[in-house]
């Protein structure tokens, strides 16, 4: 090997060396899915958001609920926000998803880490005198 190509093969070593040391951490989550008290030792809601009331949903008198898997960041925000339950269909959706990107969480005391954590959070959508009352309820367990 020459002496022009081993000073390549060396420069590109040496900055794909550099290049892997300053690549961002992914920072683990702890996956408390289902387990809302423990996610109370690690974050408290510092402000939520009530989403408005579709109209045309308000306007037919019906109810509903729409579920989130998401993950409550290191900064107490609300990221990968995935629906994992919607009734009926998706009537619900887009306020829901609007209002709970608003919410925001702060570390407990607990949590000076700041451990970001993967939950779950269900918005509710109610009206009196809704027309699917009874399919709501048993849907939404509201």
């Amino acid at each position: 090997m020459n002496k022009s190509n081993l000073l390549a093969v060396s420069a590109i070593f040496i900055l794909s060396a550099c290049s892997t040391v300053n690549q961002p951490v992914e920072r683990e989550y702890l996956d408390l899915v289902g387990n809302k008290e423990a996610v109370e030792k690690y974050w408290v809601v510092e402000r939520k958001v009530a989403p408005q009331y579709p109209a045309e949903a308000g306007k037919n008198s019906i109810s509903g609920c729409v579920e989130f898997t998401l993950l409550i960041d290191g900064n107490g925000k609300p990221q990968n926000l995935t629906v994992i339950k919607s009734f009926p269909g998706s009537t619900f959706n887009k306020k829901a998803y609007e209002a709970l990107r608003k919410w925001r969480w702060t570390a407990s005391e607990s949590n000076d880490q700041n451990q970001p954590v993967l939950t779950t959070i269900q918005l509710d959508f109610t009206t009196q005198k809704s027309v699917n009352h009874a399919e709501a309820y048993s849907a939404c367990k509201i």
